[in-house]
């Protein structure tokens, strides 16, 4: 007997070895980086003289400095003599002002300067007196920095650049300006700026080469400086993606973000936690280059078609190779901006732009291949076994002999399979049970995994092609890019491909005071599904038993019948109807279901300078999806066949086809657009060196269309295009002798429209550099809430607080603290609440038998009291780095309260409808993060990087008005007041009796045996509160290892805190009957109670005197709960950048390729049964486990 009780949380045990394990990495990293020297501070100069040779002046400066000065000594003679004051300032400061008043200028190259005479167009431009100087300040990649502190050291001013990461100097002096250039995360840089050159083009490296991280975050509005920001922002660049190659995008983020989830299985996405529940949409919103992704999420809402289902997330179908960062914004703070859609969080995307006198060429090509998971490993029950299961129920009779049946009958009893009609056999006497215990013993040693394997499921493969073409000139810029994707799954007859194609530019006018910029991205995807590979694996009617074979010994297709003997069949096959076998290899051929969608996306946008702290932006956008979905039931096929069978009928002995004869074509197609404008005010103004102050205003359009439309056609030709002519309306006789009607699908529409205008505005003050305060306000208005515009609209806020603590003079003593910064923020943030709205929607479903009229369901009546779900965000945040960048670090705390949640309520069933959704729920969670990242080794060609990241999150009930009752309860994540979201509540497991029947203990420890039916008495406090069914702490472990040219990564990522049902007994028979299909395949069932004393040694209860109770309490106790930590190594990765010197000239710039490998395992897991909490087994494949990938990469630069 297994009993196992889970407590909610990480256990203490745990929660101390994690925090040890913590502990200890951050030990090693300081140990590590103490060991290594620091980089030398940059020399200073303190000379005092007066009336002194301007020859004995430079001679101390190069003593102090270590500079080479190189001049003409003649020159230096005729010079007059120098008076000079300095102390502590920089060598070219020195200079500088020793060369005051002289005919001299100088030069700087590395750590030369050369001093010379001024040149006679020197001289002339000193009679100019209106010349202006542009200073660019850009990375070491060549991409601008905005918001950059540029101090002028000569007349005591500061400047920001703008978001090109300019500034603009007016009426350069002769003798020309120091400027001190500073950014955060990058080595700050002196310059001298004079008349001469009317550009600059600096470019600044980052404080630790091996750490160089974006300074840079966007909120989708605009970009912030990273020292400037109160918000809690993540970031990740491009280049650090191409570091984890994976065609899904979320397998490269998994991890590295901490406080999101990337459920890749589910396609799920995740920012703290979730913040509703019921009908609510947990899906943070998408920014792609400053609009919103069209969410197609209201196709839900105009067809489904076969159960389908999709994830919450989009953020796949953006192309990889075209991402230059990607921010998460995730705060009240942060998201604000985008008022009633945020409270979800935001990613917000930038894609790659040309860069200005850069042009290229880059090429990549991905291969992944991974092995198709064994059958076996999915701990089922073995051919013996499962026909062990078949004899005790056909002896209990659990199973019905469908030769038992009368005439009238016969065609409503589905067929035995191969092992029950040999039992039946006995019992009718037409077999001894010599024969058929010989027949059972050659059926158990079949193995029908084989086959399946070789002919149903195959090695997963995928292929990603990348070409792009990017340049530009100091006015102008382009980047043109495609992508190429075909995924193939391991069930055959399935695949998926998808192509992109993306261009942007951008043109600057008039000195760039008018910025133009244009952006188009189409998007083509395509796939095809073929349920027979998944159905055979499944408990349906159509799956394999674990004999069941899919040919003979001779290579023969074996067809099965099912919903009928094959007696029976082949008498109706006899009179004219079509054939009723099955065979999963040849459903590969048919059935198939073919998706195809077209995705466009236009930006273009004008920006132009009033002042040089003003500026005014235009954009709009417009958005465009059109997607449909086809899927032909050939006549050939199991379901076209079985269409016209059941309307069939003999009449004089010959067949009349009441369905048109043909195949079923249904296709639907969905159209979505969506529209926005926006117009923006941006201020950036710098007041003397100590006040800064930044702001944006706008307000904003947006309008959402949808249109679909559905049709089915009957006795559908493929090769000729034509349909037969069916009246939904008219019934018909079905072979089982009842009538029946098509129904009213033939054919359906659907539209919406929904419009939304928005003001907005951010605003930054910052004094010194070191305090900040930011704020913002949002007032948005929803045409699908409430009535009057008092209801539909809401305002959203923010307030922000910053404190660089490394500006202050008593750190900056400190050389080892390089950043030191707390931050603060309270805000809120909406949802646009889903599944209701102001206004009735209706669903036509015919017309009238007698009028002829049509006629509608109300699906959801007018409710004007909706509203929106509001989610109130604090944030507590802390920042720092020391040892020069090499080790860097930040911890937030949140806490979170959302109300207004759209919840189910008991409404008057006299006007139709027993339960409505409004806004009555609540929910208060929070949750804290850690980051740290660190080079611990740089020594020589050798670096080790590392980074680590820790987050836990939970979300507590306040309000859901109407609890489940207690049956409701057990075995799911209910909502409930009071208890963590996703709570797991569960019976006490009391054992079997000595009947093999389960018992469960009330509050009180009182038995109740499986015979007796719970009453209102039993409530939530009988039940096992056994833990949460999300994993409330999660965590990232990456380190790079690099040696010259080479470089390695290990990736591992981890889970804790929740529990997971073990399903042991998915699909036990607890009536006596017919059972279509394939009954439960869990090992565990082989392990059933048989006989009295077995429930000493089992839980799983027995067939004697099983009833649904038995099942159910036991599928739902304690009993079965399980630990479900686990630790991952999810990718081992080594690349290679080929050296220079063996690239061909003027060709290649760089060459690097890579292999990886996905998807290892697990490291460590909780449980003790060896199942993975990631992917627990419901009893068909759908769940199986992944194998690992082995991913080839090459990347080439032109």
């Amino acid at each position: 007997m297994y009993k196992n009780f889970t407590s909610l949380g990480l256990p203490n045990r745990q929660l101390r070895k994690l925090l040890l394990v913590m502990r200890l990495t951050a030990v090693i990293f300081l140990a590590a980086l103490m060991q290594l020297s620091a980089s030398t501070k940059a020399q200073k100069v303190s000379i005092v003289e007066k009336n002194a040779p301007l020859e004995r002046i430079l001679k101390e400066i190069r003593r102090q400095s270590g500079y080479n000065i190189i001049y003409d000594l003649n020159l230096i003679l005729d010079a007059k003599p120098v008076s000079i004051q300095v102390n502590q300032v920089n060598v070219l400061e020195a200079v500088q002002k020793s060369l005051n008043n002289q005919p001299l200028t100088f030069s700087v190259d590395g750590k030369t300067i050369v001093i010379k005479e001024r040149s006679m167009a020197d001289k002339l431009v000193d009679l100019v007196k209106d010349i202006d100087v542009k200073v660019s300040i850009r990375d070491s990649l060549g991409r601008p920095l905005p918001g950059a502190n540029v101090y002028n050291k000569t007349i005591n001013k500061m400047y920001v650049t703008d978001k090109e990461g300019d500034i603009l100097i007016k009426d350069v002096p002769a003798n020309g300006y120091v400027l001190l250039i500073s950014y955060i995360g990058y080595k700050g840089e002196e310059i001298f700026v004079d008349r001469k050159t009317v550009t600059y083009y600096v470019r600044l490296t980052a404080a630790s080469s091996a750490l160089e991280e974006v300074s840079v975050v966007s909120n989708g509005y605009q970009k912030i400086s990273k020292e400037r920001a109160a918000g809690a922002y993540s970031t990740i660049s491009g280049k650090e993606l191409e570091g984890t190659p994976a065609v899904n995008l979320m397998e490269r983020l998994e991890g590295k973000i901490p406080g999101v989830k990337f459920d890749v299985k589910s396609n799920v996405v995740q920012i703290r936690g979730v913040n509703n529940y019921a009908a609510g949409s947990g899906t943070p919103l998408i920014v792609v280059d400053g609009f919103p992704l069209l969410d197609p999420s209201d196709r839900a809402q105009l067809t489904k078609t076969y159960g389908v289902t999709y994830g919450n997330s989009i953020i796949s179908n953006i192309n990889i190779a075209d991402i230059e960062q990607i921010t998460f914004l995730k705060d009240a703070s942060a998201t604000s901006i985008w008022g009633s859609r945020a409270a979800n969080g935001v990613i917000v995307i930038e894609t790659k732009k040309g860069r200005n006198g850069t042009s290229q060429v880059n090429l990549s090509y991905v291969f992944g291949i991974s092995k198709n998971p064994s059958i076996a490993s999915q701990r089922w029950m073995n051919a013996a076994q499962y026909i062990d299961l078949e004899q005790e129920m056909v002896d209990k009779g659990f199973l019905v002999d469908p030769a038992s049946a009368t005439p009238g009958n016969a065609i409503y009893t589905p067929n035995n399979s191969e092992a029950t009609e040999w039992m039946f056999r006995v019992k009718r006497g037409t077999a001894t049970v010599a024969e058929r215990d010989a027949a059972l013993a050659q059926i158990a040693m079949r193995d029908g995994a084989g086959q399946i394997e070789k002919n149903l499921l195959q090695n997963a493969v995928n292929h990603q092609y990348n070409l792009s073409y990017s340049g530009g000139t100091e006015n102008s810029n382009f980047y043109i890019s495609g992508n190429y994707t075909k995924d193939v799954p391991i069930y055959k007859s399935n695949f998926a491909e998808n192509a992109f194609i993306n261009a942007n530019t951008s043109t600057a006018l008039f000195n760039k005071r008018i910025t133009l910029r244009a952006l188009i991205n189409y998007q083509y995807n395509k796939s095809q599904s073929n349920s027979a590979a998944v159905d055979a694996l499944s408990v349906s009617t159509t799956a394999l038993r674990p004999y069941d074979l899919l040919y003979d010994d001779n290579g023969n297709s074996i067809g099965r019948t099912v919903i009928f003997r094959q007696s029976l069949a082949n008498t109706m096959m006899a009179q004219g109807y079509l054939p009723f076998s099955y065979n999963a290899i040849d459903e590969l051929n048919y059935s198939n279901s073919i998706a195809k969608s077209n995705v466009i996306r236009l930006n273009g946008g004008i920006n132009g300078k009033i002042t040089k702290w003003l500026n005014a932006d235009i954009s709009i956008s417009n958005q465009r999806q059109f997607s449909s979905n086809n899927l032909l039931n050939e006549l050939n096929s199991y379901v076209g066949r079985l269409l016209v069978n059941t309307g069939t009928v003999i009449t004089n002995g010959k067949p009349v086809y009441n369905v048109p004869y043909g195949g079923r074509y249904y296709t639907s197609s969905n159209n979505a657009s969506e529209t926005a404008f926006r117009g923006q005010l941006n201020a950036d103004v710098a007041f003397t060196k100590d006040h800064h102050f930044t702001a944006i205003a706008g307000t904003e359009l947006r309008e959402t269309q949808s249109a679909s439309n559905s049709e089915v056609r009957y006795g559908y030709n493929e090769d000729t295009g034509a349909v037969g002519i069916a009246n939904p309306t008219v019934s018909y006789v079905t072979m089982y002798g009842y009538s029946q009607t098509l129904g009213n699908n033939l054919s359906s529409l659907g539209a919406s429209r929904k419009r939304f205008l928005s003001y907005y505005s951010n605003a930054s003050y910052s004094y010194r550099d070191k305090y900040f305060l930011t704020g913002s306000a949002r007032f948005d208005d929803y045409s699908m809430i409430g009535v009057d515009r008092r209801k539909r609209a809401i305002p959203l806020w923010s307030v922000g607080l910053r404190w660089n603590a490394n500006q202050e003079e008593f750190i900056r003593k400190l050389d080892w603290i390089n950043l030191l910064s707390l931050r603060a923020t309270l805000g809120t943030a909406g949802v646009v609440p889903q599944g209701g709205s102001n206004i009735p929607i209706l669903t036509t479903i015919g017309s009238d038998s007698r009028t002829g009229q049509p006629i509608a369901n109300i699906d959801n009546p007018a409710n004007s009291e909706l509203g929106w779900e509001t989610t109130k965000q604090g944030n507590l945040g802390l920042d720092f780095g020391v040892l020069k960048g090499r080790l860097n670090a930040s911890f937030d705390v949140y806490t979170k309260h959302t109300k207004g949640l759209l919840a189910s309520f008991n409404y008057n069933a006299t006007y139709g409808w027993s339960n409505l959704l409004f806004n009555s729920g609540t929910l208060k969670g929070h949750g804290y993060e850690f980051s740290i990242n660190g080079e611990p080794v740089r020594a020589g060609r050798f670096s080790w990087k590392s980074l680590l990241n820790f987050s836990y999150t939970t979300n507590t009930v306040t309000e859901a008005r109407y609890e489940n009752n207690s049956n409701n309860l057990a075995g799911s994540g209910s909502i409930v007041n009071g208890a963590t979201l996703g709570t797991l509540y569960v019976y006490r497991w009391a054992g079997l009796d000595n009947k093999g029947q389960s018992q469960i203990y009330d509050r009180n420890n009182n038995i109740i045996n499986n015979t007796t039916n719970l009453t209102s008495a039993f409530t939530k406090e009988d039940l096992v509160k056994a833990g949460v069914l999300y994993a409330p702490y999660s965590t990232g472990f990456f380190n790079t290892f690099k040696y010259g040219e080479f470089e390695a990564g290990i990736q591992i990522t981890g889970y804790f805190g929740h529990v997971f049902m073990k399903n042991a007994i998915t699909n036990y028979p607890n009536f006596q009957g017919a059972y279509p299909g394939v009954l439960g395949r869990q090992e565990d069932l082989a392990n059933r109670w048989r006989n009295p004393g077995d429930e000493a040694i089992t839980d799983v209860p027995g067939l004697s005197n099983v009833n649904f109770n038995s099942i159910n309490r036991y599928r739902f106790s304690d009993a079965l709960v399980r630990k479900a930590d686990n630790i991952r190594l999810q990718q081992i990765s080594l690349a290679y950048q080929l050296p220079k010197r063996f690239l061909p000239r003027n060709t290649f710039k760089s060459i690097s390729i890579s292999a990886n490998v996905r998807n290892l395992g697990i490291i460590w897991r909780a449980n003790k049964d060896g199942i993975d909490p990631e992917f627990v087994s419901n009893g068909n494949f759908g769940t199986v486990s992944p194998t690992p990938s082995y991913i080839f990469g090459i990347n080439a630069t032109l």
